[in-house]
């Protein structure tokens, strides 16, 4: 007994055994802020030994190569966790690493945020290369393990294993991290799994309770009594002139209006506001597809779907969408973007939701590259070519034309500087960000002078809406918090990385003017247009005309846990791994929950309808399979 118990703990069994097992325990205190070697063992090591005994049960040799590969997949997914989440600010589910190939334009920005601690994953490598110079003295360590033994280890480890699965797996993961705190980070990987493939059952939900879901029943849900579109007041003001819908790359509302050493950082935006429709009070509601999210939801007011990006599933579907209405009234539908159509899916995404052609990276060259793509200068000028052929081939069109410039890490050619910015800013990402905007504001400004001189302008309903936040994660240095803090006047919070414009201009519509501080979030923006249009929709859809509805509950998941939500007075944020629930003041920008007893069951009632909100969306779109 004495020497099986020497030979096992020299075994290369036990050594790996305790290296991942600490290396589960930092990845759990670092990410999850969690130290509990427990549920290491209990929830991780419980899938890894069933990969190790089998290894000890099936090989005889080359065992070290075998758990040497574990060991650096391991470590390098560890790594890649980390960089993910201090990126994101969430932690990534299978599916996200399943979509690496999706990165590339944030890949550069990620890996600034590699921390040279991180190396301590690897450590245990250089310990393996002294373990082998004196292997021959010490015999350690060794592959030799007990059969009988490994077949135990095999057998308890797949109880575990499939016993958690058993005791969870109907349990909703509104938050990855809160729930791979509570259950494991493999297990909450198999639970998505599950629930991601049980799709076909969400659908059929859609026939039960769910049919009966309506517009009424959804406006009811946010607080509103229903009114049908067409009785809104300036219903069709803008009938039967052309769209166009500009999408600007990480452009957030905290830089409208402003200046800085005495220079307004865009002036062509601020202009434009004195003759627009300003929603001041909107929020990105994107998922892990980001601004493909965005266009899904500018172009369906659908929800996302939050923990996959909606266009990986969107290959052959028809969907009712902006376009298809716009299309039932003889409008030519298109979308513009210099990126590679194949990037985040949109050759099918683009066909789902009924666009009639689209304008990407083949179309708009590599000359005058910026970052990712030609700059919005460049594309903008290609853009409007397109737009004039188009608008001589047709009554009239749909454009919706997405930035790139804009697009962290922000770095701009020096010629395209135009900012005079304080010393204190220079080299910094908040720095960088502002010139990058200015960039984009001054590009817009000679696509807007374009639109005029030729004639397209004063027939067309304009709007422009920023994709989602561009200063986020662990990018900010505490430099940039500071700099920001001073610029907005106030902390930067989740309500300033949130918050985007929404601005509409119908030229010649004085009416169609002035400030709105309606919520809403980009689900709002395509029945908000529709109306000025006089389209109304014979489809279901979760957002609604931002013009009219003052109240709202509007959800966000992926960013924030699933549950989360906006009211018409306060952002909820639901319990995640390291905080429990938080209210932001959407007045004041100040947290709220102390001031009630319970926060949890005061706003338990708002939480089960945004949930509803969201169930019912993603049935409705199983349905449309």
């Amino acid at each position: 007994m004495k020497e099986s118990f020497k030979r096992f703990i020299k075994s290369y069994f036990f050594f790996f055994t305790v290296v991942l097992t600490l290396k589960f325990i930092l990845l759990r205190y670092w990410l999850l802020y969690d130290f509990n070697p427990f549920a290491s063992l209990w929830f991780e090591m419980s899938l890894v030994l069933i990969v190790m005994s089998i290894f000890e049960l099936i090989f005889k040799r080359g065992k070290l190569v075998l758990y040497i590969f574990l060991d650096f997949l391991l470590s390098a997914l560890f790594v890649g966790m980390l960089i993910y989440e201090r990126y994101f600010s969430t932690i990534p589910t299978y599916y996200d690493l399943s979509q690496l190939n999706q990165v590339g334009s944030v890949n550069e920005s990620m890996w600034m945020l590699f921390d040279k601690t991180d190396l301590i994953f690897f450590s245990d490598f250089l310990l393996l290369v002294v373990l082998w110079f004196f292997s021959r003295k010490w015999s350690y360590p060794s592959n030799k393990t007990s059969k009988l033994a490994m077949t135990g280890v095999l057998v308890m480890s797949l109880i575990v294993t499939i016993v958690n699965f058993q005791m969870n797996k109907s349990e909703m993961v509104l938050d990855n991290a809160l729930f791979a705190k509570e259950n494991g980070f493999f297990q909450t990987q198999f639970i998505q799994y599950y629930h991601e493939n049980s799709k076909s059952e969400t659908a059929l939900a859609f026939t039960g309770e769910e049919q009966n879901v309506t517009l009424k029943r959804i406006q009811e849900l946010k607080g509103n009594d229903y009114v049908p579109m067409k009785e809104h007041e300036h219903f069709g003001i803008a009938k039967d002139r052309n769209l166009i819908v500009i999408q600007i790359e990480s452009l957030q509302d905290f830089v409208i209006g402003k200046s800085i050493n005495g220079q307004e950082i865009t002036p062509t935006i601020n202009q434009w506001l004195e003759e627009s429709l300003y929603f001041t009070d909107v929020y990105q509601q994107i998922g892990s597809g980001n601004t493909s999210d965005a266009e899904f939801l500018m172009n369906t007011s659908l929800y996302p779907l939050g923990n996959q990006a909606t266009t990986e599933q969107v290959g052959g579907m028809q969907l009712p969408s902006l376009p298809r209405m716009l299309g039932n009234q003889g409008y030519h539908s298109v979308t513009m973007h210099a990126d590679d159509v194949t990037y985040w899916n949109r050759d099918e995404l683009y066909p789902a939701l009924g666009f009639d052609d689209y304008y990407a990276k083949e179309f708009y060259g590599e000359k005058d590259t910026v970052g990712f793509g030609p700059s919005d200068g460049l594309f903008y000028e290609r853009s409007m070519d397109a737009i004039k052929e188009i608008s001589s081939n047709h009554k009239n069109f749909y454009a919706h034309v997405l930035s790139l410039t804009s697009h962290t890490p922000f770095e701009m050619p020096k010629d395209k500087e135009g900012l005079d910015l304080p010393a204190a800013y220079e080299g910094t990402l908040t720095g960088n960000y502002m010139q990058s905007v200015h960039y984009a504001d001054q590009a817009l400004g000679d696509f807007f002078q374009e639109l005029k001189d030729s004639g397209l302008w004063d027939n067309s309903v304009i709007a422009l809406y920023g994709d989602h936040s561009g200063l986020h994660g662990k990018l900010l240095k505490s430099e940039d918090q500071d700099l920001l803090e001073d610029f907005i006047g106030d902390r930067y919070s989740l309500l300033n990385r949130f918050n985007i414009p929404f601005i509409v201009g119908v030229p010649g519509k004085e009416e169609v003017s002035g400030v709105v501080d309606h919520i809403g979030g980009q689900i709002d923006m395509m029945p908000t247009l529709l109306n000025l249009l006089g389209v109304e929709p014979n489809t279901l859809y979760f957002g609604h005309n931002l013009w009219h509805y003052s109240d709202n509950l509007l959800g966000m998941r992926y960013y924030v846990p699933t549950s989360s939500f906006f009211n018409k007075d306060t952002f909820f944020i639901a319990k995640n791994s390291r905080f429990d629930e938080r209210i932001l003041d959407l007045t004041s920008n100040e947290r709220i929950e102390n001031e009630f007893e319970n926060p949890s069951s005061q706003f338990e009632s708002e939480r089960k309808d945004i949930l509803k909100l969201l169930q019912w969306s993603d049935a409705y779109f199983e349905s449309l399979r």
